[in-house]
């Protein structure tokens, strides 16, 4: 019985259209190259991150590859809430939300997305609609 529960879940995910509506709505987002944080967040989150972070993260663990594996394509809202719920580390969940939103900012800017001119919010309604994008998209190629 749970085997044909699991079939019919694999067929419904299946169903065509399905991707085209999830890419759709990745395609509505706002992108983090689109600059969703300011600089002084940013800087602010580079002391945070000294004093709460930096004793068990280096840079190159939230940076480059490390980072994009984990979190390239995925909301805002997901990386927020994995690090104000799980860091730091020794005291996971201590920080403020704005604490928490001015270490992402600091992530933001380590990979080399660009500041805007507001800061990045701690709702997670609006977090959830900005995706993280390591870099545009490659046009497509004429042939």
């Amino acid at each position: 019985m749970a085997r044909l529960r699991l079939l019919g879940l694999a067929c419904i995910l299946a169903l065509p259209g399905r991707a085209a509506a999830q890419d759709s709505v990745m395609a509505s987002m706002r992108s983090t190259l689109a600059g969703v944080y300011t600089t002084a967040q940013a800087i602010a989150g580079r002391e945070i991150y000294a004093l709460s972070c930096a004793s068990c993260h280096t840079p190159a663990s939230h940076t480059g590859p490390v980072f994009a594996a984990k979190w390239d394509r995925h909301p805002l809202w997901d990386l927020f809430r994995y690090i104000s719920e799980a860091m730091p580390k020794s005291e996971p969940g201590t920080l403020t939300p704005r604490q928490y939103a001015r270490v992402v900012a600091y992530l933001l800017k380590m990979n080399g997305m660009p500041s805007g001119t507001g800061e990045i919010s701690t709702d997670s309604t609006a977090l959830k609609q900005i995706r993280i994008e390591m870099k545009a998209a490659d046009p497509p190629q004429q042939r």
